[in-house]
């Protein structure tokens, strides 16, 4: 049983959960979902379902920006998103790793029904937009909440230095860095835009949402086309022809099954068990149980070869938010950086 405290460790994150249900060898029989053949150039695929861009999201979306920009047979990306954007920093990444990715081979992004906010910014790091006539585009600025003009007073047991070494700046300083951050966003998009965008810095400033039709009227995104017009454009791109296509998604998953089921060979036993009989035990452990876990090892046991069910799965546990309180023992509420690349819609 020494080892079960150890593996309890392991199986704390998403990354490793999904992978340890693999190990009971979907990983060769996966290998026939891909469309890959050897010394054949391939297009990779990204599939980037609806998702708000957290530091979970951007971690996930950055992995497989990595794999397509380090496999040395995809000459192209695609990526297919939807998104209203999220966090600042998370989307900055997100620009950042798409247009370092943009510099090794060509990248074509397909907006489906919203690419807002953090969403557009990580648009711009591209080589070439598609966007579908409904799709909604743009909506480029910051959401923020200042502190309200009589912060409260802490209480008398709480020792600090400096007048904003609880709240880091006033209320006039955190209006002023809204504005900055509006303008670097501005900026981005102008810059990137150049000649073809047709409307005023002033006009990409107002935040609005555009339809697809008008985005591309407007310069915001480049044609109209669906999936199959973006994977010829970005064969275009790359020139070239007689391609492959690859589901990174799928690649990059089966890479970390492979390396999951290495680590974590020595866990089997003499019985006959292995890590899913661990992971059975453990989920008694958890405060009420995973029921995502629950229902998968319920619906296909120990013969597991449920693909899609994982893959499900991967998502729901990689956009996970919960955390526990860290200082529960601290007298203040620690508060999340609180500005947002973030298209929060009508009725908010």
């Amino acid at each position: 049983m020494s080892v079960l405290p150890t593996f309890k460790k392991v199986l704390t994150g998403w990354y490793v959960v999904v992978p340890v249900l693999a190990a009971l060898g979907i990983v060769a029989g996966a290998l026939t979902f891909t469309h890959a053949s050897p010394g054949r150039p391939q297009v990779g695929i990204i599939d980037i379902p609806f998702t708000v861009i957290s530091e979970n999201s951007a971690l996930v979306i950055g992995e497989l920006l990595n794999y397509a920009r380090e496999d040395d047979s995809i000459k192209a990306v695609v990526i297919k998103l939807t998104t209203p954007g999220g966090g600042a920093a998370a989307s900055e990444h997100l620009y950042i790793e798409t247009r370092r990715l943009r510099e090794e081979k060509p990248v074509v992004l397909v907006m489906n029904g919203l690419v807002a906010s953090g969403g557009y910014m990580m648009a711009m790091g591209t080589s070439h937009t598609f966007a579908k006539p409904s799709s909604l585009v743009g909506n480029v600025g910051v959401v923020s909440s200042a502190d309200p003009l009589l912060p409260p007073v802490p209480g008398e047991d709480v020792v600090f230095s400096g007048p904003h070494k609880l709240d880091g700046a006033s209320r006039r300083d955190w209006i002023g860095m809204v504005d900055q951050l509006k303008e670097a966003f501005v900026q981005t998009v102008v810059s990137e835009r150049g000649d073809r965008l047709r409307i005023s810095r002033e006009e990409v400033a107002e935040a609005r949402l555009y339809s697809g039709i008008d985005a591309v009227r407007l310069g915001l995104a480049d044609e109209i086309g669906s999936n199959s017009d973006a994977i010829q454009k970005a064969a275009e791109l790359a020139g070239i022809s007689n391609f492959g296509l690859v589901d990174v998604n799928l690649e990059l998953q089966i890479e970390i099954f492979r390396e999951l089921a290495r680590i974590l060979e020595p866990l089997e036993g003499e019985d006959g068990s292995g890590p899913v009989d661990a992971l059975e035990l453990l989920l008694t452990d958890r405060d009420g149980g995973d029921p995502g876990l629950e229902t998968f090892l319920e619906e296909n046991g120990n013969g597991a070869s449920g693909l899609h069910t994982l893959r499900e799965l991967a998502l729901d546990r990689q956009l996970s938010t919960d955390q526990e309180d860290p200082l529960p023992e601290f007298p203040l509420g620690i508060g999340y950086p609180n500005i947002y690349y973030l298209y929060v819609g009508h009725g908010s």
